[in-house]
């Protein structure tokens, strides 16, 4: 059946086609729009492909489309790939990417608001966030206008989460949220009320109570759940961002920290207006980030739906970076934020936009092997362990990626910790019943080595293996599965990528992370790198599972407007995080990142890790550990307008690790 899909489908959407969408807890094929992200061969195509997908039977609907743009986003129901709608796909597309169905509410459409229109003057910076929970009521992102405080500095919230629970709230004749008709799906709230909708300063004003914000019922009245938690990864980057007081201001060195607020000539971050995204929760619930790429394009293009003559920066930081992806710069999402910032650059009357996004906390994660076979003399195979954890509910994840020169040859196979295999050139077994006595049972259902794709200049490999916990049926077996590559030619490179499955902040999941191990390494030298220790860490040489080559995967693109924060420990100069990835990406037709642009700090001691900042409530604060609280820091110095001053610079930078060096915290 794959093979007969169209060219464009990308290895996730055809294993959702071919497992019937079985994984997708909301998913029915009645009701339920599969989210496409498509890019076209060529700009100005979006109005002909519109057009071949507007049949009823679709039901396709679109976000915001532009003849600039090869780029947009898609909801349609399951007969939008199936073979009615091949022609349109090949003669118009030249890839698309699966992110999370979802099912719409029916909400009758009404007049659509302009975003950027506003009473009060916007700032000249905007502040964009994506990412998951904003407290719009806390105390270090009130709005002061001459000393007085006038309501919240956030100017709009879009909550992506498509539940037929959440839909506008009723207040007296009015209600809070509305629709976003461009869109489609989600609620927006704006700052400021109009006639039949209440805005997000009057809300806050209903739950007043003397001189304080109930801001306990403020969020749950408006159904934010995220904000009942003490703690979120959005109040955190947020503050880090754009709060009151700046990171600097909060660390403790030799005298204790000052707490001292920012001041606007110097850090505008202190003062501007905030646009905030949330992710859905079905998104946030699967960690593997690889259904999120068409939540997160939406999400820029509603930001910048606020932009006006009036707003002259504009920096948002994204609070996303999967495992997996080609690593070489080329990824659908990394075009997309490479066609973002090259058409905002602040000129022709066009803001200039800047995109943050992490590092990624995966150096230690044993997710990426790396394999090159030197000459004609050395094996044409390569095989590792994947070892997948026990009772384990979600699926798990990896992919193969080569250029696509000179792999035709190329097998992978998948090999189950009891003997049972699949090969990519058969593919998973399909469902049904199992093989009479003596016969050794085949693996479950669509869990094995898949046919390869060919994407852009590279051919991957998708594996798939269903969740580990018992169920009705047949599960897949817990422990060291193994992974062979054969058929490599002398001069290429075999790189391999986990998808991660540890829980987001805040989400119980009973997900758990499966890792790659070399056990011919481990059993010859793993004893004697232990004993050598070196830059903070115990060496690696020699194993196929690399240690660098693990950036964000949406962050291997080097363009500007496009920055990627590591992270380093304050008290160690030089000291890059234990766990910042680490460059560099594959080589593509894009000039080679070498690893991330700078370190920012994410550690105060070996001791004393993260970074301390807001949490869901005024005066609440908590460490975040991880180079998420890296960009954001690296956004405020930016948007501060100053030159960045690198200190401890690596010997030849930029390098893998700290990429030009590091940066005090703004």
């Amino acid at each position: 059946m794959a093979e007969e899909l169209p060219r464009c489908f990308d290895p996730y959407l055809r294993y959702a086609i071919r497992s019937e969408f079985k994984n997708f807890e909301v998913f029915d094929e009645q009701e339920s729009k599969l989210f496409l992200f498509v890019e076209l061969k060529h700009a100005g195509l979006a109005g002909d492909f519109v057009r071949a997908m507007s049949r009823d039977i679709f039901g396709a609907e679109f976000g915001l489309t532009s003849p600039n743009s090869r780029h947009l986003t898609m909801r349609a129901y399951k007969r939008a790939i199936k073979p009615e709608s091949f022609r349109a796909w090949n003669d118009n597309v030249s890839r698309v990417e699966l992110s999370l169905p979802l099912k719409p509410t029916a909400i009758e459409k009404g007049a659509q608001r302009v975003r950027s229109a506003s009473a009060a003057a916007p700032t000249s910076l905007l502040v964009g966030v994506i990412d998951d929970g904003c407290p719009f009521a806390a105390a270090q992102f009130v709005k002061w206008t001459a000393g007085v405080a006038t309501g919240t500095r956030v100017r709009g919230i879009w909550d992506q989460n498509e539940d037929p629970a959440r839909a506008p709230i009723p207040v007296g004749p009015d209600v809070f949220g509305e629709k976003p008709f461009d869109f489609n799906y989600g609620l927006e709230f704006f700052r400021e009320s109009v006639p039949g909708v209440v805005g997000l300063n009057d809300w806050i004003q209903l739950h007043k109570r003397v001189n304080t914000i109930d801001e306990d019922s403020c969020y749950a009245d408006a159904g934010f759940k995220t904000l009942k938690h003490q703690r979120s990864h959005g109040a955190h980057v947020m503050d880090v961002l754009a709060g009151r007081i700046p990171p600097s201001a909060r660390i403790a060195r030799r005298d204790p920290p000052s707490w001292n607020p920012g001041h606007p000539l110097t850090d505008p971050a202190c003062e501007a207006d905030i646009v905030f995204v949330q992710f859905p929760e079905s998104c946030l619930r699967d960690a593997t980030g690889v259904w999120l790429k068409g939540y997160v394009a939406d999400g820029i293009e509603y930001i910048m739906s606020f932009v006006d003559s009036r707003i002259t920066n504009v920096v948002i930081n994204v609070s996303y970076g999967p495992t997996t992806g080609s690593h070489d710069g080329t990824s659908e999402l990394e075009d997309k934020l490479r066609e973002l910032v090259t058409y905002y650059d602040g000129t022709s009357g066009n803001p200039k936009l800047d995109i943050f996004l992490s590092a990624g906390n995966t150096y230690l994660g044993e997710g990426h092997v790396r394999f090159v076979r030197q000459t004609m003399a050395d094996p044409d195979h390569v095989e590792w362990t994947w070892r997948l954890p026990p009772d384990n509910t979600v699926l798990c994840f990896a992919e193969i990626w080569m250029k696509t020169n000179h792999t035709d040859s190329v097998i992978v196979t998948l090999t189950s910790p009891g003997g049972r295999s699949s090969s990519s050139a058969t593919g998973p077994a399909p469902p049904g019943p199992p093989p009479p006595p003596p016969a050794v049972p085949a693996l479950p259902p669509y869990t094995g080595a898949y046919a390869p794709v060919d994407w852009g200049d590279n051919r991957v490999w998708l594996i798939a293996v269903e969740p580990t916990i018992a169920g009705a049926g047949m599960v897949p077996e817990h422990g060291n599965w193994k992974i062979k590559v054969e058929g490599i030619e002398a001069g290429h490179e075999v790189h391999a990528y986990v998808a991660r499955t540890d829980p987001n902040m805040n989400m119980r999941t009973g997900a758990k992370r499966s890792y790659f191990v070399d056990a011919g390494w481990e059993a010859g030298r793993a004893a004697e790198a232990g004993c050598t220790y070196a830059g903070g860490e115990f060496d690696k040489s020699g194993s196929l599972v690399s240690r660098l080559g693990t950036l964000n995967g949406i962050g291997t693109d080097s363009v500007a407007g496009v920055h990627v924060a590591g992270g380093y420990i304050l008290s160690a100069p030089k000291r890059k995080s234990p766990y910042s990835s680490a460059g560099p990406a594959r080589p593509g037709p894009h000039p080679l990142r070498v690893g991330p642009d700078y370190a920012l700090f994410c550690d105060e001691s070996y001791a004393l890790q993260g970074v301390c900042a807001g949490g869901n409530r005024s005066g609440a604060v908590f460490r975040l550990v991880g180079t998420s609280a890296a960009a954001p820091q690296l956004a405020r110095l930016v948007a501060g307008g100053q030159p960045l001053t690198v200190h401890d610079a690596p010997a030849s930078p930029p390098d893998e690790k700290r990429g030009w060096g590091d940066l005090d915290p703004p």
